[in-house]
């Protein structure tokens, strides 16, 4: 008989049925990584990152209109902007909106243009300055309307920034090795640091791949990360030590004890990203640039968390676990054998 229309339907509870073998193709889930890693490292050879103005210096210009601009006036004054920009050969920039609807001002950044000096970017600037304001109140549209003093942002700065972004990591990571270390054992905490890096290093490719524009705010979206991403590893690795520790699964394997737990907390941990994943790509949507250069890397990192905390992290421990379990083998099968010798001896 031919199957109904309604069993040919999708039931997800028909998924969670059927066995997780999540550890037995380990090698299958370590491919996205890997193929993604090797994309990025393609894409930095040839265009490297995207550094924003805190890593490369530049130039920040307030643009004061002394009353509010409809959406109509603002994208229109936006794009003059834009157009004098690029007629000066300043390629990287962005402009954000402020104020309200009584004052509205427009807040231009730029990098410095690669081959020029101090003095020449001054020039450059002060035509901009000239530019904007015979071009967008030429005919004294806007009485208060002012191009206020620019400000200047040294490349060194980034040094200091890059040294600090890097202190917080590495003592996160050490932080988090302790306490899971502590809380469940030393396997499940190198697990989830090897699972913590994978995000990172996935957050850092896709970043690369498509050219978001690296600057202070990913930093800040970075160390957010390394905070988040391990929550549902941490959820996993607790659900492991408690199936460990069921008498009716003694004799399971490592294996069996990964997918098992992978499966009992698959709908809580995507439940959780799928919820949190969500409110980040509708921030992104209706939020403006330099929001998204926030919320895209940690989309990208939320992405690469879940991942990681599905296919990755429980593969790692078993892993671990299992040499850990073979060692002591070793050592129990060594020890019977020095025993054995010892006795022959006494014997002869």
């Amino acid at each position: 008989m031919k199957q109904s229309s309604s069993n040919k339907k999708f039931n997800f509870s028909n998924i969670m049925k059927k066995d997780f073998k999540v550890v037995e193709n380990g090698k299958y889930f370590a491919i996205p990584p890997i193929a993604i890693l090797l994309i990025a490292i393609i894409v930095f050879a040839i265009l490297g990152f995207n550094l924003g103005i805190d890593f490369t210096g530049g130039t920040i210009m307030q643009v004061k209109f002394g009353t509010g601009l409809t959406t109509q006036e603002y994208n229109a004054n936006k794009a003059e902007i834009e157009s004098i920009l690029n007629k000066n050969n300043v390629t990287k920039f962005s402009l954000q909106k402020e104020g309200d609807s009584k004052e509205t001002s427009i807040s231009i950044k730029f990098q410095d243009i690669n081959g020029k000096t101090e003095t020449e970017m001054q020039e450059v600037i002060s035509a901009i300055k000239e530019q904007i304001t015979e071009t967008i109140n030429a005919d004294s549209v806007y009485e208060n309307f002012a191009v206020e003093d620019s400000e200047r942002i040294g490349a060194t700065a980034s040094n200091s920034l890059i040294l600090n972004a890097v202190l917080s990591v590495v003592i996160a990571t050490i932080l988090m090795l302790i306490y899971i270390g502590i809380r469940f054992e030393l396997a499940s905490g190198l697990s989830a640091i090897i699972a913590l890096l994978h995000d990172v290093i996935m957050m850092i490719s896709l970043t690369v791949i498509f050219q978001i524009q690296v600057n202070s705010s990913f930093i800040a979206a970075l160390i957010t990360i390394i905070g988040y991403s391990i929550n549902n590893t941490i959820v996993l690795f607790d659900r492991i030590r408690e199936n460990l520790r069921k008498e009716d699964l003694s004799n399971a394997t490592n294996s069996q004890i990964v997918n098992l737990s992978i499966k009992e907390t698959f709908i809580r941990n995507l439940n959780t990203a799928l919820t949190t994943i969500i409110s980040v790509i509708l921030l992104a949507i209706i939020g403006v640039s330099t929001i998204r250069e926030f919320i895209i890397p940690i989309l990208f990192g939320l992405f690469a968390g879940t991942y990681s905390s599905f296919f990755i992290a429980g593969t790692i421990w078993a892993k671990i676990y299992n040499k850990k379990k073979d060692l002591k083998l070793k050592k129990k099968l060594e020890q019977k054998n020095e025993n054995k010798k010892d006795d022959d001896k006494i014997a002869v």
